[in-house]
């Protein structure tokens, strides 16, 4: 009898063994496809991020072409102001009060000279405004030079404004040979 009480607890042994391993079975297959899943959602992110360092460099390329090119236009028009002078006048106002405004001189867009403009100081500030434009001129006379008037801006110029600038660029084209006159006018 001792026989069959030794089998008996093996063999309940075995039976209850098995019902343990189904489950650590189950356990690693839930497990292995768990990782699965999450392999293939790091995939998708890797492949996500890799688009995405793509299109970075290549907007950084963009960005690095269009930089070349403005320091190659930044160079021609630095080679440019060697060649003549741009004098651009602008005399702004504001809405609320049309009495009071601001004469812009600006030179070769480097130099911008500003000049107050109402009505008890009206000549005074059209002959300061003309001074300095003979003054630029006066440095070189052999130097090339633009008149222009920039009427394109958010801001609006009065015309008797447009008209004094106008009549001061045909007297100074009168006075000097190396003038020549440009309107910027709005679109």
């Amino acid at each position: 009898m001792k026989k069959d009480k030794k089998s008996r607890s093996l063999s309940r042994i075995l039976i209850d063994l098995t019902p343990l391993l189904d489950v650590i079975f189950i356990v690693l297959i839930v497990v292995l496809a768990g990782q699965d899943n999450y392999s293939t959602e790091a995939d998708r992110k890797y492949a996500e991020a890799e688009k995405y360092v793509i299109d970075v460099n290549a907007e950084m390329e963009e960005i690095d072409a269009e930089n070349s090119v403005l320091k190659e236009q930044m160079s021609s028009y630095s080679a440019l102001n060697e060649y003549f002078n741009v004098v651009t006048v602008y005399a702004a106002y504001s809405p609320e009060n049309r009495k009071f405004r601001t004469i812009y001189i600006k030179v070769n867009t480097d130099e911008t000279q500003k000049i107050n403009l109402n009505p008890s100081n009206s000549q005074d500030a059209w002959n300061e405004c003309r001074k300095f434009i003979e003054d630029i001129i006066k440095k070189d006379e052999s130097l090339p030079m633009i008149l222009s008037i920039n009427t394109s801006g958010d801001d609006k110029m009065l015309y008797r404004d447009e008209s004094a600038i106008n009549d001061m660029f045909a007297d100074l084209m009168r006075k000097y040979q190396n003038l020549t006159i440009r309107n910027m006018n709005s679109d």
